[in-house]
């Protein structure tokens, strides 16, 4: 199979939501920051407009999960729909993600729109599935491959088509991110 094939594969898995209706998103959110000033890590800075996450599901009004992590393709990661019941099990436990500590949490994420997955929109770069722009409930949502790296000046550094998954509930704010690697040759998949 060609990487062309995955891509459309993939975009297909994403393009299944249409017309679906999601109950709530949980997942694993990764800290921005490991320590500030001694208090634990940060998950939360105003000037960070997205989430940060390990992998997130969407839960479906049919009782369904809808998993959604990345795959490492050479040296990018792109976004994925990952049916492993292993995985799904994973993201459901969050007792398991409290006695991991640290830099992790499991939680409910309220903050992103839930109803009827109205639009999804795929968006391919350098041979990944780099981004899906969904419309749930009339409020768009986005998803990224992409990570935030702590600098030693306490500053984050963004990167594109990296190991996380950056959720956006304004994607406008993703194109005013100085991102470490342009945003640029998006292409519908």
């Amino acid at each position: 199979m060609t990487g062309e094939n995955w891509l459309a594969g993939w975009a297909r898995e994403f393009a299944e939501l249409r017309a679906r209706r999601i109950e709530s998103w949980v997942g694993v959110e990764w800290a921005l920051r490991e320590d500030v000033a001694g208090s634990g890590p940060q998950f939360h800075d105003p000037k960070v407009p997205c989430l940060q996450l390990w992998g997130l599901q969407a839960v479906l009004d049919d009782g369904g999960l809808f998993s959604v992590c990345t795959y490492d393709h050479e040296t990018l990661c792109g976004l994925w729909r990952n049916r492993h019941p292993e995985f799904e099990a994973k993201l459901q436990n969050s007792r398991m993600w409290d006695e991991h500590g640290g830099g992790t949490r499991w939680r409910v994420l309220s903050e992103l729109p839930a109803g009827e997955v109205e639009q999804v929109t795929c968006f391919a770069d350098e041979g990944v599935l780099a981004e899906v722009l969904l419309e749930v409930g009339g409020r768009p949502l986005l998803l990224m491959a992409g990570e935030l790296y702590e600098t030693w000046t306490d500053e984050l550094d963004f990167h594109r088509l990296d190991e996380s998954v950056l959720a956006f509930t304004d994607p406008a704010a993703a194109g005013r991110i100085p991102w470490t690697t342009p945003r640029q040759g998006l292409r519908v998949v």
